[in-house]
C-alpha cells in the first residue's frame, strides 16, 4: 500500500485524475460482476416493466400516421 501511495504522489494532477478515473472504473466492473449471480433481483426488475395493451399501441400508430398530415400555417 505504501508503494502505491508513494507512485500517486509523484504523478502530476492530471495523471491522479486519470489513476482515480480507472479506479472507479474496476471498481464499477466488480461490482456489476458482483450483482450478476443475483437472477431473483433480475426477475423481479424485469417483471416491474410496465406493458401497453394492444388498444394503447393502436392509438400510438394511429397518431404517427396522422403526424405527417399536419398543416403548418404560414406567416
Amino acid at each position: 500500500m505504501n508503494d502505491l501511495l508513494l507512485t500517486y504522489n509523484q504523478l502530476d494532477e492530471i495523471q491522479r485524475r486519470q489513476l482515480i478515473t480507472y479506479a472507479d472504473t474496476l471498481l464499477a466492473r466488480q461490482k456489476a460482476k458482483q450483482s450478476e449471480g443475483n437472477l431473483a433481483g433480475w426477475k423481479e426488475k424485469i417483471q416491474s416493466v410496465s406493458t401497453w395493451s394492444d388498444n394503447e399501441i393502436k392509438i400510438i400508430e394511429e397518431s404517427s400516421k396522422k403526424l405527417n398530415q399536419w398543416q403548418i400555417p404560414e406567416w
